[in-house]
């Protein structure tokens, strides 16, 4: 054994989630973006990237407070997001 427990499944990887919402994204259905992606949570409570996403998600379904709160754990976690946000048109009802 290399490691983990024999027969016992990892955890999704955090970007999966996000990739799995893609085709709602696509169809602009962002709540189900949203449902999808947020499962990721479970396994991956503090990742930026998923947060940054659900952020994406929730601004554009125009629950701005719940897209606050998403891209503060992303900023808080990934300096990187910060640069994103201030370009990403998801975002832009975020933005004065």
């Amino acid at each position: 054994m290399i490691g983990g427990r024999p027969a016992a499944a990892l955890p999704v990887s955090p970007f999966e989630h996000y990739y799995a919402a893609q085709p709602a994204y696509d169809a602009g259905d962002y709540d189900r973006a949203a449902a999808i992606a947020s499962e990721g949570l479970r396994d991956h409570p503090g990742n930026p990237l998923i947060h940054y996403q659900l952020a994406c998600y929730h601004a554009l379904a125009g629950r701005l407070d719940q897209a606050r709160e998403h891209l503060d754990v992303a900023f808080d976690g990934d300096e990187r997001t910060r640069q994103w946000a201030a370009e990403d048109e998801d975002l832009a009802a975020l933005r004065p």
